[in-house]
């Protein structure tokens, strides 16, 4: 019966297993992130914007839908990683919300246009940041940076560009 201390313990167990399946996965198949010059945004499950250093070649596969960015539970926090576009779709189909960001391309995960990034980023810096509600994201929830010209760097100060009609789909790349 819910609320019942023998279903909160099957309910912890469950989750339990569900994290150990979900690492297993990662590091058996995670990429080794190549550092470089492109910041890479993701939003986590929190709400936070988080930003990878990677290679330009890195960046290209995200933005090609060649790997993703998913969770990697450890038992004291929760990590991120890089895994191929094979392992990303299994993780999706366990957790939804372990993936942050994969660009399907019938349905991307973890998409923000520029505005909303900016908004975001802005938030974070003025400390009034809203956490997201812990669920499955059903529409552009995560985040990713498109802005070729460097201007959604984080800065609280730069104004908001033109909504754009569309998810950045260029990928999280920025230079």
């Amino acid at each position: 019966m819910p609320g019942s201390k023998a279903y909160q313990r099957a309910e912890s167990k469950k989750q339990v297993e569900l994290d150990r399946a979900l690492r297993e996965l990662v590091l058996g198949a995670q990429v080794p992130q190549e550092a470089g010059e492109t910041a890479f945004y993701f939003m986590t499950r929190k709400g936070k914007l988080r930003r990878m250093e990677l290679s330009p070649a890195q960046a290209k596969q995200l933005e090609d839908g060649e790997l993703g960015v998913v969770e990697r539970p450890e038992p004291a926090q929760i990590e991120h990683s890089l895994v191929p576009a094979s392992v990303a779709e299994q993780m999706y189909a366990l957790s939804a919300k372990a993936v942050r960001f994969f660009n399907r391309k019938e349905n991307p995960v973890g998409f923000m246009n520029d505005e909303e990034l900016k908004a975001q980023q802005a938030a974070e810096a003025s400390g009034t940041a809203v956490e997201t509600p812990d669920e499955p994201q059903a529409s552009a929830e995560g985040a990713e940076e498109g802005d070729e010209s460097g201007e959604a760097e984080a800065s609280a100060e730069a104004p908001a560009s033109e909504p754009s009609s569309e998810p950045s789909g260029e990928g999280g790349t920025q230079s």
